[in-house]
């Protein structure tokens, strides 16, 4: 073995025996910390440890074992002499290792600045203990937050022997300091952004405490309260001067969040200090205490006047609109063109045959109640609407659930909701009254066009004749000739005169200016009357005329003879018109009970079944052909049911059907006078012994006058005449007439100005004046009347009439 090895093998040996001799020293140490040494062998020097010590010892050593802050010595030198296992496991070094290491070798201690760390060692020095917060930065790289309490360790001469660190971990703490010291600072933000926005937000914010007194009130009560804040402020509001109405529902409100600790709401309304009116919504929310009662209540009161005026004019206006659409019989709706869903009201589902609202509707139920023929046009124009986006309008028929046919009206405009689908909103209407009306207006029409030619054809063919029979008069002097034609042209102007005055008739009656000069009037009168009138006609056409009628004097009605006289000759001429050559016709009257049933039957021509509810309706005429053999305006029937409703009777028709014949029956209600004596008065021509009564004739056209006073002449009375006013009054004023007719539209002078000056004059006053003009009705016959006039004809003159005043002029004194 060389050197080498030698010394190799010691260096070994001498390397084992240290190792032994360590672990001989770490079990020692072990032992006494332990307290299991009582004494201590150091070469010849013994240690002794007593029991007293030992148990001090062990009590420290547990309770530095128990400690869970990290508790480290240092020698003077900075030298580590202990850890406790707080401390171990703080750093992640056992003891064993750390000891006689200097302290940066176990952690890098870091101050939040260079005076922190010189402060901490000058408090050491002067008084031998400073606590201070520091970070350690661990070996391993882990930073920690401490709390260092850092104590001088003197040995008995005073002098300092070393230091005691116990370093307690506060990251925790620093951390929730941190978010903490966050918090503070968001929550302070918060506040400043509140306070920003209750002391500039016009709603008013106000806490209440138990006492109901305000502990904060926001800037924006000012206005209304009509003071500062600072005057309010401790105050109540009653204290502030509401009405009791408002204090009594602000403290009934205030209860409910105190006493019941729930969110109240109230509206109330008031008068500011200004003297406005306004509408509060308060919302109320009580603030609870730790102990969970509550401590305040606050208040976020919301003017809302101007909202209340808003909504009170869309209540308004939602309610004329819902008048208008129930009064209109008008629906709405709105149709989702995606989901193909409808929204609608109880007056759309009318349109469509439901009396109660439908569940479910769409597009396709729509199309499904359409007619079948209008389906297809319905659905191309709804198509076309929506591709267009232009607004939809139609007009359809539907089939309702009892198949029955309606007409609809339907529009709709499109529009984007705001989730993003189209919509079509509209309404509807039901218009089958509307087309009803339209095809009946267009019917009439077309019966007044037929009107018009029929009267144009009428009132030419008494014409041809009347022209014929003056030609003849001019060539023949024959005087049976003669009054042969003179009878052909009276009646064929009777004809004319008929036709005349049905028309006024029929404008008057439809203006209701007709009245009617009730008055007692016996049937077996007016019948007979009636047959007189039409018996010219039902012989022309060879007609067998059968009557059956009451006893004079035992039937009687309350009525205008004259129009009952026209009813039932209307009748008459209808059934002779429309009677073939020879035909028969009946009229009889019978009692019913309380009425009188007047019926007139023939063997006419007969009524098909679709005309007799329109028989009575204005210019309907059963038959159009140029072949019939008497004519008519279509108007006779309709001026008889509507005089016969004036007397508060019916009129009915019947009839199996063409060419079996008609009956047309009256029902009017009988007087309750059982007797009455009646004076026929027999029409009589003009007493021949009238010479000496002085007639003025007074008209622009010179033919009228000079036929009337004619005619006069023959019966008769002296005439003068006059074609305009101022020569009329000349003539009166001249001549002195008893008796003056005047037209009312005279040249220079119209007639109801000469009356007036003719009454103005002495000679004048008792003058029996006559009007005559072609204006008939009430408004007419007052104006003459207010101008002094005494009768009122209409042209042409009735000649009997006239005659009969005439006759009573003559036999007044």
């Amino acid at each position: 073995m060389n050197s080498d090895d030698q010394t190799e093998a010691r260096l070994l040996r001498e390397n084992a025996d240290l190792k032994i001799r360590l672990e001989e020293a770490e079990d020692t140490l072990a032992a006494i910390r332990r307290g299991d040494v009582d004494a201590l062998i150091v070469g010849d020097d013994i240690y002794t440890l007593d029991s007293a010590h030992t148990a001090a010892t062990r009590l420290r050593k547990d309770v530095l074992a128990q400690m869970q802050d990290a508790v480290i010595a240092f020698d003077h030198l900075g030298h580590i002499i202990f850890m406790n296992p707080a401390a171990e496991r703080r750093y992640g070094q056992s003891a064993s290792e750390t000891l006689g290491r200097t302290r940066n070798e176990l952690f890098e201690e870091q101050w939040p600045s260079a005076d922190a760390e010189q402060v901490s060692q000058a408090a050491l020095q002067r008084d031998g203990v400073h606590r201070a917060q520091s970070v350690h930065r661990c070996r391993n790289g882990e930073r920690i937050d401490v709390e260092t309490t850092v104590t001088r360790l003197d040995v008995a001469e005073g002098q300092a022997f070393g230091e005691l660190l116990v370093v307690r971990d506060i990251s925790a703490r620093i951390r929730a300091e941190r978010t903490l010291q966050i918090a503070v600072k968001e929550l302070a933000r918060r506040e400043r952004q509140f306070a920003t926005i209750v002391e500039n937000s016009p709603d008013i914010y106000s806490r209440v405490d138990p006492q109901h007194r305000h502990v904060y009130v926001s800037p924006a009560v000012e206005p209304y309260a009509g003071r500062s804040v600072e005057h309010l402020l401790g105050k109540t509001l009653a204290e502030w001067g509401a009405g009791p109405a408002v204090h009594e529902q602000w403290e009934r409100a205030l209860r409910t969040a105190f006493d019941g600790g729930q969110k109240s709401r109230m509206r109330t309304r008031f008068t500011d200090a200004r003297g406005l009116r306004h509408v509060f919504d308060a919302r109320l929310i009580p603030e609870l205490a730790e102990n969970g009662s509550v401590e305040s209540v606050l208040s976020i009161a919301t003017d809302i006047t101007e909202q209340e005026m808003i909504d009170t004019a869309l209540r308004d206006s939602q309610a004329r609109l819902r008048f208008a659409l129930d009064f209109a019989s008008i629906g709405e709706w709105d149709l989702d063109l995606t989901n193909d869903v409808a929204v609608h009201s109880l007056r759309h589902d009318r349109c469509f045959g439901y009396a109660e609202p439908i569940a479910k509707w769409s597009y396709e139920h729509f199309l499904a109640h359409i007619h079948p023929d209008d389906r297809g046009r319905v659905a191309q124009s709804f198509d076309s609407s929506v591709a267009a986006g232009s607004e939809w309008r139609v007009e359809c028929r539907v089939v309702w659930p009892d198949q029955t046919l309606h007409w609809v009206q339907a529009g709709g405009s499109l529009y984007v909701s705001p989730d993003g689908t189209r919509h079509m909103m509209g309404i509807i209407a039901d218009v089958t009254d509307r087309r009803a009306a339209e095809e009946a207006l267009r019917e009439a029409d077309r019966r007044k066009d037929d009107f018009l030619a029929t009267l144009a054809h009428e009132l030419r063919n008494p014409l041809a004749p009347i022209r014929n029979a003056l030609q003849i008069l001019r060539l023949t002097s024959d005087p049976a000739k003669q009054l042969k034609w003179r009878d052909i042209i009276e009646r064929q102007l009777q004809q004319m005169v008929h036709l005349v005055d049905d028309l006024l008739d029929v404008s008057r009656i439809s203006k209701g200016k007709v009245e009617l000069r009730r008055e007692l009037v016996d049937i077996a009168d007016v019948l007979r009357a009636a047959v007189e009138t039409s018996r010219p006609l039902i012989d022309e056409n060879k007609h067998r005329l059968d009557m059956r009628l009451p006893e004079p004097a035992t039937m009687f009605v309350n009525a205008d003879s004259t129009r009952l006289c026209q009813i039932v000759a209307n009748l008459l001429n209808n059934s002779a018109k429309y009677t073939p050559e020879g035909g028969s016709i009946s009229l009889t009257a019978e009692r019913n009970g309380n009425n009188v049933i007047i019926c007139v039957r023939d063997s006419g021509v007969g009524i098909r079944q679709d005309l007799l509810p329109r028989v009575f309706d204005m210019f309907t005429q059963v038959e159009r052909s140029i072949e019939r053999a008497q004519g008519g305006l279509g108007i006779g029937l309709a001026l008889v049911k509507t005089l016969v409703l004036m007397h508060g009777g019916s009129v009915s028709a019947h009839s199996d059907g063409p060419g079996l014949g008609s009956t047309f029956i009256v029902q009017l209600p009988l007087s309750n006078i059982s007797t009455h004596i009646s004076a026929s008065e027999h029409e009589q021509g003009p007493d021949r012994r009238a010479t000496e009564l002085m007639v003025l004739v007074v008209d622009d056209n010179m033919d009228s006058a000079h036929t009337l006073a004619e005619l006069l002449q023959l019966w008769g009375y002296r005439t003068c005449t006059a074609y305009d006013g101022p020569g009329a009054v000349a003539a009166a004023d001249s001549n002195r007439p008893a008796v003056a007719v005047l037209d009312i539209g005279l040249p220079g002078i119209n007639g109801l100005d000469v009356a007036r000056r003719i009454r103005e004059q002495p000679w004048g006053r008792d003058m029996v004046l006559v009007a005559l003009s072609g204006w008939g009705q009430g408004s007419d016959r007052i104006k003459t009347a207010q101008a002094g006039f005494d009768h009122h004809f209409v042209k042409p003159v009735d000649i009997r009439r006239l005659a009969k005043v005439l006759e009573e002029s003559r036999s007044d004194p």
